[in-house]
């Protein structure tokens, strides 16, 4: 089936981070819920294969009209969000995670090498935590927690007898086995007592952690870890460092689990593109149920302030809110006379400056720039820039446009991550529209391993790109340099190093694009060049910046999982190089397992190589 003009709109403007999507019928009513770590996949996935869905998502694919999004800052908060969501909103095609049956808790068995399980049957005298709807979140978020606190994800049976523990059903293990080798447990099993302790005090600190008491759990560690350093035991204190450095990272960003108490409407209104957009989002009895974004419609030039005043008015002086809705906002009202009315209707207000509830609305205000930037990318594929609109761009740059033939612009941007996986990206645009054929990503090659210097970078892709010209006579127009000043001047400096000052060619125009105020810098020129707000011109410069924006972050994040995964690979008994390429070549990684039939992975792989992506929670 051909994907609808619409959903192709939709899917070209969705970012590759983790959140939640919201698919809305006709009626604009919601019919399904889900998440994902890279929402422009997963949600593209639904209509790039449909044969590899099941009737009840191919029926659901063909009803989708809109589809909303919430980001959130990892795939833990996603998950979380993902399930309020579905408790509040009981969409059609969440059958699964609607059923009452489908409650899960986190469950710590007892004995002196407790599991950590998922279980649906709760009983007095045991320890649970939960309970939480949708048992497959609770599986992927126990993956996390055994990793983050190295907590055994074996069967072993653990006895004790005369004050000692053996090991009873070892339940087909090797001990110790893989875990303990790459460093997620601790190794119980070996029945050493140092060992043994350890394992026990990963399992207090988890239950404090469950318990919401992740700086208890940090404080404690950082404890320790001061302890192993005095002691000159500095791999064991490099352990403990990572941990705290996961924990914080799990514990003190799950905006979507730990809200806070009571009832209340988080509200953000901002100015971007020269127009309004208003945010909130609905938190009731510590849950978020609602994150809404909207951009207001004004010929009146209003401000964010005024905008976020008419909204008030209407929605807590003429609709029926609850009182117990308590209104969240970045600073305090200005107007006097709308602070009154809402006083004598008894509404609360309150404008934090620390603490959860300045999270809330920093979640709300991350989430409606996302909001406004997809609005513009929307409203640049409606209004399709033209050839006409890359000379005008030309022209008013103080450069010539050819008459004839294809206008070419290409862009390139730089993504790293802390000095790790340092890449390139081009985009392009031809005659006002983007030519994904010719997209290409760059490995940056003569920086060392931890180095950062985008200046350096952008000088080897513009030095390899011109000595590409000049073999292949393909020269662009103009190219475009996401940056400043800086950027352009080691742009320029590597374009003359290609060519050598003395060859025969004619270089393309060359500028660069700086975010903050959308400033176009040219060479020899001291001062910055501003388009007008909202001209197509500037959006074309816009649009150009943010495909190689997008497309360098994605190669980024691609080197650095393919990174991961290989090293996972090569980590696991019994997969040799065939049975490695084979995985991939199925799958193409090995967070895709989970995607891919059980029958066709077991056709590529052994019996033994199966029940050990088992164990380790691949398939």
């Amino acid at each position: 089936m051909k994907t609808p003009v619409h959903i192709l709109e939709i899917i070209a403007t969705l970012p590759f981070s983790p959140g939640v999507y919201c698919m809305k019928n006709k009626e604009w009513t919601i019919i399904y819920v889900g998440k994902s770590v890279n929402l422009h996949s997963r949600v593209s996935s639904y209509w790039s294969d449909e044969k590899r869905l099941n009737f009840a998502k191919q029926s659901l694919i063909k009803q989708v009209l809109d589809i909303e999004i919430i980001e959130t800052r990892n795939d833990l908060e996603a998950l979380v969000l993902e399930t309020n969501l579905i408790k509040e909103k009981q969409p059609k095609y969440n059958i699964l995670m609607k059923d009452g049956k489908n409650l899960a808790y986190i469950h710590i068995t007892s004995g002196m090498v407790p599991e950590v399980i998922k279980t649906r049957n709760k009983k007095d005298s045991w320890i649970y935590f939960g309970p939480y709807t949708a048992g497959a979140n609770v599986t992927e978020i126990l993956k996390i927690l055994r990793r983050t606190f190295g907590i055994r994800s074996c069967h072993v049976e653990f006895m004790e007898r005369d004050g000692k523990i053996y090991i009873g059903n070892k339940a087909g293990k090797s001990i110790p086995c893989l875990d303990y080798s790459i460093g997620l447990c601790p190794a119980p099993c070996l029945l050493e007592e140092e060992k043994i302790k350890i394992y026990g005090d990963n399992i207090a600190s988890l239950k404090q952690f469950l318990s919401g008491k992740s700086i208890a759990v940090i404080e404690e560690l950082r404890k320790k870890m001061q302890e192993k350093a005095k002691k000159l035991e500095f791999e064991e204190a490099q352990k403990l460092k990572l941990q705290i450095e996961q924990i914080e990272k799990l514990g003190t960003k799950q905006i979507a689990r730990d809200s806070i108490p009571g009832d209340y409407d988080a509200i953000v209104s901002v100015e971007k593109y020269g127009k309004n957009f208003l945010g909130f989002t609905e938190i009731r009895s510590w849950h978020i149920v609602g994150v809404s974004q909207m951009e207001v419609e004004n010929n009146l030039e209003e401000t964010p302030e005024e905008v976020l005043r008419v909204f008030l008015a209407k929605r807590y002086l003429t609709e029926d809110i609850p009182v117990s809705v308590k209104i969240l906002l970045k600073k305090e009202l200005e107007d006097i006379v709308l602070f009154q009315a809402l006083m004598e209707k008894k509404r609360e207000i309150e404008c934090p400056k620390i603490g959860p509830k300045i999270d809330i609305l920093r979640f709300t205000e991350y989430n409606l720039l996302s909001f406004a930037e997809r609005e513009k990318m929307h409203s640049l594929a409606i209004k399709t820039p033209t050839r006409m609109t890359q000379v005008h761009i030309l022209e008013r740059l103080g450069y010539g446009a050819k008459k004839k033939w294809e206008m070419v612009f290409e862009c390139y941007d730089i993504s790293h991550t802390h000095g790790q996986f340092t890449v390139a990206s081009r985009s392009v645009i031809v005659n006002g529209k983007s030519e994904t054929s010719r997209y290409r990503k760059y490995k940056i090659k003569t920086l060392q391993p931890g180095m950062i210097d985008d200046f350096a970078s952008i000088r080897e892709v513009l030095y390899r790109r011109i000595l590409e010209g000049i073999e292949q006579n393909n020269f662009p127009d103009m190219i475009i340099i996401d940056g400043g000043k800086g950027q352009l001047s080691s742009a320029l400096e590597a374009m003359y190093w290609a060519c050598e000052w003395k060859n025969p060619v004619v270089l393309p125009y060359l500028c660069s694009i700086a975010k903050r105020e959308e400033e176009i810098f040219v060479p020899f020129q001291k001062d910055p060049i501003l388009f007008e707000k909202g001209s197509m011109e500037l959006m074309l410069l816009q649009k150009i910046r943010d495909e190689s924006h997008r497309f360098a972050i994605g190669f980024n994040r691609s080197a650095r999982s393919k990174a991961m995964k290989k090293n996972i690979l090569e980590e696991l008994p019994g997969f040799g190089p065939v049975a490695r390429k084979n995985i991939l070549k199925l799958a193409g990684s090995i967070d895709n397992l989970q995607n891919i039939p059980r029958e066709d992975i077991e056709k590529v792989l052994t019996k033994r190589q199966m029940e050990t992506l088992k164990e380790h929670g691949l398939v």
